[in-house]
């Protein structure tokens, strides 16, 4: 008797023991998981402090398809490259030009070539005032226009370093490929030689001002020394 009731106070001290390991792993807290490279959850933006800037407008500034979005300005802080939205190109030649003196609401930020940038947000000048607003949004959005050319390579555009080449001079037009194309390419992109492309012209947008007009295609494919790829 005495021997049953031994072993029937085992099995029930086992079974307990089961039950409380049970609770207890099912409670204890499971270690969050390193999340997986390029994974990460973005930084939340941090706050960016309007301040007001002024002087005089020394040059104008071009991005990589020759379209005004900033200019330089001689403060008295010394020269700092304001940028603007390219649709307010139109507006912004037309109130701020060489020589102009104006006065700039926005914040500072970093151009792409870690440059030291001023964001505009509101530009005064001659008693008028342009705001950075969206672009209109068009009802009927422009038509992509296709392209074949061929034609002889004049020349290769860099970018401001100039260490990474971004455009393809074929006489008045620019041909665009991301840019590890161009790395891939290599030695093919001279001077002189011969190419044919498909690709869709960029349309123009309202309110850009190019310095120089060019005939800007994204490439879908190309053909050079021979060889033709697919993009």
């Amino acid at each position: 008797m005495n021997s049953n009731v031994l072993n029937q106070g085992k099995k029930i001290a086992a079974v307990v023991f089961l039950m409380t390991a049970v609770i207890v792993n099912a409670q204890a807290p499971v270690p969050p998981k390193d999340p997986r490279p390029g994974m990460e959850k973005p930084r939340p933006e941090a706050l960016k402090e309007i301040t007001t800037i002024s002087g005089t407008v020394s040059k104008m500034n071009t991005n990589d398809d020759f379209v005004y979005d900033g200019f330089y300005l001689n403060s008295s802080g010394g020269p700092v490259l304001v940028k603007f939205p390219p649709h307010l190109g139109s507006q912004i030649t037309a109130l701020a030009g060489q020589g102009s003196q104006v006065s700039i609401k926005g914040f500072e930020e970093a151009a792409p070539n870690g440059e030291k940038a001023f964001r505009m947000k509101l530009i005064t000048a001659n008693g008028k005032t342009v705001e950075d607003t969206p672009p209109v949004v068009l009802q009927t959005p422009p038509q992509e226009v296709s392209v074949t050319e061929s034609g002889t390579i004049t020349d290769l555009q860099k970018n401001k370093e100039g260490n990474a080449v971004v455009g393809i001079f074929v006489d008045n037009t620019i041909l665009k490929m991301p840019p590890h194309f161009y790395q891939q390419l290599g030695q093919a992109l001279v001077k002189g030689a011969k190419i044919s492309f498909t690709g869709f012209k960029k349309p123009d947008h309202s309110g850009e001002v190019a310095e120089k007009k060019f005939n800007i295609v994204h490439a879908r494919t190309i053909s050079v020394n021979g060889k033709e790829y697919s993009l």
